[in-house]
C-alpha cells in the first residue's frame, strides 16, 4: 500500500534526516518516494540559497500541499511531508488527500521538546531559525 509520512517536529529536530533514512528503509527497488516541504518555496532557484520571507509562508505551504497532491495524482508509493507541523490543522490536509487517495497515512515525531534539546536545534538548524521561535514551535506543538 501507498503511504503519506507526515514529519513532525521543531526546527533542527532532524525531521529532513530522518525522512532520508525513511526512504532507505522503507522502499523496495522500482519503489518511488517525493519528499514536499514548503522550505522548498523559499530556494532561489538562480543561486540554490535559503530566503525565508514570513510574508509568503501562506503561499509555501500552498505550494508543498500542491506537491503532495501531485505526488499522490502520480501514484508515487511513498510521500513525506518535511514540515513542521505542529498543529493537527496545519497537517489535516495531507491527511484528508492521504486518505481520499487510498493512502495509508503515518505521523512520525521527530525530536524532543526538552529545553537542553531545543537549544542543540537552534545551533544546528539549516536556516537560521533562532531558539526564541524554536521554543514558540514547541509551545504551541500538539501531541
Amino acid at each position: 500500500m501507498s503511504k503519506v509520512i507526515i514529519m513532525r517536529g521543531v526546527s533542527g529536530s532532524g525531521k529532513t534526516t530522518k525522512a532520508k533514512e525513511l526512504i532507505n528503509e522503507t522502499l523496495k527497488e522500482g519503489d518511488t518516494a517525493i519528499v514536499c516541504s514548503a522550505d522548498r518555496f523559499f530556494i532561489d532557484p538562480a543561486s540554490g540559497k535559503y530566503e525565508f520571507d514570513h510574508r509568503k509562508l501562506g503561499m509555501a505551504h500552498a505550494f508543498c500541499r500542491g506537491k503532495v497532491e501531485a505526488a499522490i495524482h502520480l501514484a508515487a508509493d511513498l510521500v513525506i511531508v518535511d514540515n513542521t507541523n505542529t498543529q493537527k490543522w496545519e497537517y489535516a490536509p495531507y491527511v484528508a488527500l492521504a486518505e481520499e487517495n487510498g493512502y495509508e497515512c503515518e505521523e512520525v515525531m521527530v525530536g524532543t521538546l526538552d529545553e537542553s534539546d531545543l537549544k542543540v536545534y537552534a545551533n544546528r538548524n539549516k536556516h537560521g531559525v533562532p531558539l526564541d521561535s524554536i521554543r514558540k514551535m514547541a509551545n504551541r506543538f500538539q501531541e
